[in-house]
């Protein structure tokens, strides 16, 4: 399985997440880099497969994007969630996998051609932005052709709740294509339930920074 970090990026730092409330987001300055400038901080941590977040764009507030694209050749290749709401609106470039998710999709999945993966974003355990099972927008989103899927749990982001009792094995049975999770992992017991369910990659950052997964989990990029 893949182990991904999450790199939340506000006003041009690497903020730390808790459960979607991103007013209250402050710069991650007490981890285990030293610095919260995103490509400092990936080159430090020697991260394989970062997931960039542009929480500014995502809030309709500004964007990140020449912080984002000082990330090149700082890990394999990197995900990016930008905050996309139409078609055009990825950012290309070949060491991105550009990210859209129905937190601030405008269309249908089908219409996101120029995109690699969908995020189905869930919150009190409905996804955004309509409450619909997150199962049925999987099955939904898989008809698409999309190079994976994901679930990205904001209400367990940075709360270390061990998922926040979702049905991992529901989400998994929903799509049979690659599917990688996010939010409330907060141990290798965590990334192993994942694993055992036949999850394809896990999206970690707090149990990182506190050692309850090792950091050469995200520098291999997979469980070691």
């Amino acid at each position: 399985m893949k182990i991904i970090l999450a790199v939340d990026i506000k006003g041009g730092e690497v903020v730390h997440g808790y459960k979607g409330r991103r007013n209250i987001y402050k710069p991650l300055d007490w981890g285990l880099a030293k610095s919260t400038k995103p490509p400092e901080y990936l080159k430090e941590l020697k991260v394989k497969y970062p997931y960039l977040a542009d929480l500014d764009r995502i809030g309709g507030e500004g964007d990140n994007d020449s912080t984002v694209l000082s990330c090149e050749n700082t890990g394999e290749y990197s995900y990016l969630n930008r905050g996309a709401k139409t078609p055009s609106e990825a950012l290309k470039q070949p060491w991105i996998k550009n990210v859209i998710s129905t937190e601030t999709c405008t269309g249908k999945p089908e219409d996101y051609t120029d995109f690699d993966y969908f995020s189905v974003v869930v919150k009190d355990k409905k996804a955004l932005p309509d409450g619909s099972r997150p199962s049925s927008v999987l099955r939904e989103a898989s008809k698409a052709g999309f190079e994976g899927l994901i679930v990205l749990n904001l209400s367990s982001v940075g709360a270390e709740d061990s998922m926040g009792g979702l049905d991992i094995e529901e989400l998994r049975s929903s799509y049979e294509g690659t599917l990688l999770y996010g939010g409330g992992v907060n141990s290798t017991d965590d990334l192993l339930r994942l694993q055992e369910a036949g999850i394809d990659g896990a999206i970690i950052a707090t149990a990182v920074h506190k050692g309850r997964v090792p950091l050469k989990y995200i520098q291999e990029g997979r469980i070691c």
